[in-house]
C-alpha cells in the first residue's frame, strides 16, 4: 500500500511559478471570517463585553510551562500512534495537512508560517476552547471536553482520521483547562501544526514497509505513555496545589506527587507488563 503524499499546488501568475500571495490571503481571510468574526459576534450579542473575562485570556502561569510541553509530546506522539494503529489495520494513512512548498522564498515562508501554523492554532483555539468549551462547561467538564473535541475533529472533514483529531481536541481541553488560560493549547496546537506540515509526512513514509510499522507502534506507544504520565501528573499536581491552597499540604500527598517515583512505578506494574506481552503476541500471531 502506497503512501499518499498531498502537496499544496501553488498558483502561477504571470509566468512565475511561486507567488502565492492570494492563496495566503484567502488563508487568512477564511480563518477570520470563519472563527474569530462569529465569535466576537456571539460574545457582543448574547453576551456583552463582562462574559470576555470567563474566556480564560490571561497569561498562564510561568511555573506551569512545562505542562505545554508534556501536552505536545502525548499530542504528537498520540496522533502519531493512533494514525499508525490505522493504516496498521489496513486503514488509508493519510498525511494530516498539506507539505507546503514556498518555492524558498523567505517571505513566503513566514506568511505560510503564519498562514498555516499560527493563525489556525489561535482562531481554532479562542472557538473550541474559549467560546465553545465555556459555553458547555455549565454541563460539566466532560460534556465540554467531548463535544469540543467531536466539533474539532468534525471541522478537519476526514471520516478516517476522525480519531486522531478527537483524540487531538481532548488533549488540548485538558490544557485549556488545567492551565485556566487558552494559551497553552494554542502554543500546543501550533507545535503540532507545525509537526503535521513539516515532520509527519517524512516520519510516516517508514510504514511504507510491513517491517516498520510494529516498532514504529511500539515506540510511538512508549513514548505516548511517559508524556500521558508526565501531562497527567502535572494536572493532579495543579489541582492538588490548588485545593490545598490555604493548608499546608500533608506530607502523604506531596510523597504521592513526586513524578520520578510515580513514573517507576508505573513501568514496573504488572499492568502494563501483562499489557506489553498481550501487544507482542497479537502482533508475531497476527
Amino acid at each position: 500500500m502506497s503512501i499518499p503524499k498531498i502537496s499544496v499546488v501553488m498558483p502561477v501568475y504571470n509566468g512565475e511559478k511561486y507567488l502565492p500571495d492570494r492563496f495566503f490571503i484567502f488563508a487568512f481571510a477564511s480563518h477570520i471570517f470563519a472563527f474569530i468574526l462569529p465569535a466576537l459576534f456571539y460574545i457582543r450579542l448574547f453576551k456583552g463585553e463582562g462574559y470576555i473575562k470567563e474566556l480564560n485570556f490571561k497569561l498562564p502561569k510561568l511555573k506551569r510551562i512545562s505542562l505545554v510541553l508534556y501536552g505536545l509530546g502525548a499530542l504528537i506522539s498520540g496522533t502519531a500512534l493512533i494514525s499508525s494503529l490505522i493504516y496498521y489495520a489496513g486503514g488509508p494513512l493519510e498525511l494530516r495537512e498539506s507539505v507546503i512548498d514556498a518555492g524558498g522564498n523567505p517571505v513566503y515562508d513566514i506568511s505560510a508560517a503564519v498562514a498555516f501554523v499560527f493563525l489556525p492554532a489561535v482562531c481554532e483555539e479562542v472557538l473550541f476552547r474559549s467560546v465553545m468549551a465555556r459555553e458547555y462547561e455549565k454541563y460539566g467538564a466532560l460534556c465540554a471536553c467531548v463535544i469540543t473535541s467531536m466539533a474539532f475533529a468534525m471541522l478537519h472533514f476526514s471520516f478516517a482520521l476522525f480519531p486522531v483529531y478527537f483524540f487531538a481536541g481532548v488533549i488540548l481541553y485538558i490544557l485549556a483547562k488545567a492551565a485556566e488560560s487558552v494559551f497553552f493549547p494554542v502554543i500546543a496546537h501550533a507545535g503540532y501544526k507545525l509537526f503535521n506540515l513539516y515532520i509527519w509526512d517524512k516520519l510516516s513514509s517508514v510504514l511504507r514497509f510491513e517491517q516498520n510499522r510494529f516498532i514504529f507502534s511500539f515506540l510511538a506507544a512508549a513514548i505516548f505513555i511517559i508524556f500521558m504520565i508526565a501531562l497527567i501528573n502535572k494536572t493532579e499536581k495543579i489541582y492538588y496545589y490548588k485545593a490545598y491552597a490555604n493548608e499546608p499540604m500533608p506530607e502523604s500527598v506531596r510523597l504521592k506527587l513526586k513524578f520520578p517515583a510515580k513514573i517507576t512505578m508505573t513501568f514496573l506494574s504488572p499492568t502494563l507488563f501483562a499489557a506489553a506481552i498481550i501487544y507482542f503476541l497479537c502482533v508475531f500471531t497476527a
